[in-house]
């Protein structure tokens, strides 16, 4: 111990003392000095405390205390130095314990002391030096702790029934992180009025005040005066258009509403709820959203018309909470309505990106259907290989008992339960909470409410990677949010991989590098060439995603290998070709009508 303390004090006063220090330096070690970042910042750590582990026990106890004004070890050999660093203290981390000392020992947890010191000594400095002594096992600082309670920056009094996005586990129905991992991001990227969102849907409800201040006003249409002021085919459109009355008078429906709320309900302003992207309490600081009513109860609907009058008036995000009845092809017209929002929202009549536009090209999203079913056609247009296909997941990871499934989805978000816990007892905190027609607010559960919570995310990332910047693109958008989701197949499984990519990530999507996704990249992209580690890898865009069959002949064009598969739109899939020698080869990929063929080399 003599040998340890000596060493520990007298490296600090030497290193304060001169630039050229000599270490008493054993034969049989070699001493590297770091000089690298360190992995913690000083704002981070307890200032004047370090936490070391000695390699062997101290020989006497340690004793610090201060004499006139000096300190003291106790040890005569150590006290000049110590009053030179000004140490107060030194005890063991793990205090004496009669009951539990053998085992505490046993573990080397005797081994652990704190040290106390001056704070006028920084601790980058202080570790760096301490942890390179002989002595010494481990030397580091006392990191800053505080709860995992999240501290949601607003004021909206029924936040906390928002477990959707931030899930503290509290309750038995609940496990801690089943969110959209919202809180973390939220103060630096809450919304912005330069994206709008297309709620495609029943009625928004235009007068509900947790909405009224994010909803998108036509700039050109003049409310009332029955003209169409601004030659979009529309009269009086101001907040959208009623397709289902060919009206531009929106009728209120909770649906609608619930899912505008969970998008862009106005945040910090001591009303109701918060949306995702709903601003940060602000003037003007959220999303806008744009309510295109292309449904009426259970009429008949509109939807291509209501799609189209979107992407024609400025919007690029297309939310869909409907779908047609079971076993149903996607309608031609519904079709083009959807690859023209793809292609023209955002841009000018020659498909190039407005000045004004924070994207280029459309994103389309379609909640699947709420039958517990894994046939496609069960949820269409979610099946559609262009749209978004988000199925539902509860505040325990779990699929949602309703929730579509399969191989199509390509996402999922909380969209809540309404399992009974007892024939008399339903629980509405497990669904989701948000704006209800006429200024209310409830509980509603499905896929439906999963659909907006990747449609404001979205947002999010259009806020970050594409507000006062160019060429930001749909392609990258649709990269970055099925590529960051995080997995949740190991509490689904029975459903794995049918899911989608996993929960929409918030922090992730707005953590990730940019794609480099060229406007005019081809649709297949052989990432592996040379391959020389036996993995063959690839990537296609959402014209070649889907259950695929993957060929591969030698160089004499005879076939040897061949495996069907289902490769993720925008997401690297890997195919195992190890058992292939070396030599010239030729990939054929065929997916959804559609042959690809590309020359690779195997090492």
């Amino acid at each position: 111990m003599k040998k340890f303390i000596l060493l520990f004090l007298s490296i600090c006063w030497l290193t304060a003392c001169s630039d050229e220090t000599d270490f008493n330096i054993s034969s049989e070690e070699e001493i590297v000095i770091d000089n690298t970042t360190p992995d913690f910042s000083e704002d981070d750590v307890v200032k004047g405390l370090m936490r070391i582990k000695l390699k062997e026990e101290p020989k006497e106890q340690v004793t610090v205390r201060s004499i006139n004004g000096k300190v003291s070890t106790g040890i005569q050999a150590l006290d000049g130095s110590a009053s030179i660093l000004k140490v107060t203290r030194m005890e063991r981390t793990f205090p004496y314990s009669e009951k539990y000392e053998e085992r505490t020992r046993r573990e080397g947890l005797h081994l652990w002391y704190d040290v106390w010191y001056s704070e006028e000594v920084a601790t980058t400095r202080a570790v760096n030096d301490i942890k390179i002594l002989d002595g010494v096992e481990i030397a580091c600082p006392v990191h800053k702790v505080s709860t995992r309670a999240a501290v949601l920056p607003w004021d909206d009094p029924y936040i906390d029934k928002q477990w959707n996005f931030y899930n503290p586990g509290t309750e038995d129905w609940q496990v801690a992180g089943a969110d959209i991992r919202l809180a973390d991001v939220w103060e630096q990227y809450n919304g912005n009025p330069n994206i709008i969102v297309a709620v495609i849907d029943e009625g928004v409800d235009v007068t509900h005040p947790d909405l009224y201040d994010n909803l998108w006003i036509n700039p050109n249409e003049i409310p009332g005066n029955g003209i169409d002021d601004d030659g979009n085919g529309y009269i009086d459109d101001v907040h959208g258009y009623n397709f289902a009355a060919n009206s531009p008078h929106i009728s209120p429906y909770s649906h609608a509403t619930h899912v505008a709320g969970i998008i862009g309900a106005v945040n910090n302003n001591g009303e109701g709820v918060s949306g995702i992207a709903g601003g940060n309490g602000t003037p003007n600081s959220g999303v806008k959203i744009m309510c295109c009513q292309m449904l009426d109860g259970f009429r008949d609907s509109k939807g291509a018309s209501a799609i189209k009058y979107a992407a024609d008036n400025g919007a690029i995000i297309c939310q869909n909470s409907w779908g047609y009845d079971n076993n149903s092809s996607l309608d031609p017209v519904d079709k083009e309505a959807i690859d023209y929002f793809i292609k023209y929202a955002g841009c000018d009549n020659d498909g190039n990106q407005l000045p004004d536009s924070p994207m280029k090209g459309g994103i389309v999203l379609f909640a699947t259907n709420n039958n517990n079913s894994s046939n496609p056609k069960n949820a269409t247009p979610a099946d559609y290989e262009k749209v978004i296909g988000v199925a539902a997941i509860g505040a325990d990871y779990k699929k949602g008992s309703y929730s579509n499934y399969g191989e199509y989805i390509d996402i999922c978000a909380p969209g809540g339960e309404n399992k009974k816990l007892n024939p008399n007892n339903v629980v509405p905190d497990k669904e989701i909470y948000s704006t209800f027609s006429y200024g209310a607010y409830g509980y509603l559960y499905g896929a439906s409410m999963a659909c907006p919570h990747v449609s404001g995310v979205a947002a999010l990332v259009i806020e970050k990677y594409g507000v006062g910047k160019k060429g930001f693109t749909a392609e990258q958008l649709k990269e970055i949010l099925l590529s960051t989701a995080y997995d949740v197949d190991s509490y689904n499984p029975n459903y794995i991989g049918q899911l989608g990519n996993g929960c929409v990530n918030a922090k992730a999507a707005l953590q990730a590098e940019l794609p480099n996704i060229e406007t005019n990249s081809k649709n297949f992209l052989l990432k592996s060439n040379p391959v020389t580690n036996g993995i063959l890898l690839f990537r296609v865009n959402y014209e070649l995603g889907g259950n695929a069959t993957v060929t591969i002949y030698n160089n004499l064009g005879n076939k040897v290998f061949r495996k069907s598969i289902t490769a993720k739109q925008y997401m690297t899939t890997s195919l195992d070709i190890s058992k292939l020698a070396g030599g010239y080869y030729t990939m054929e990929y065929e997916c959804n009508g559609k042959n690809i063929k590309e020359r690779f080399i195997k090492y």
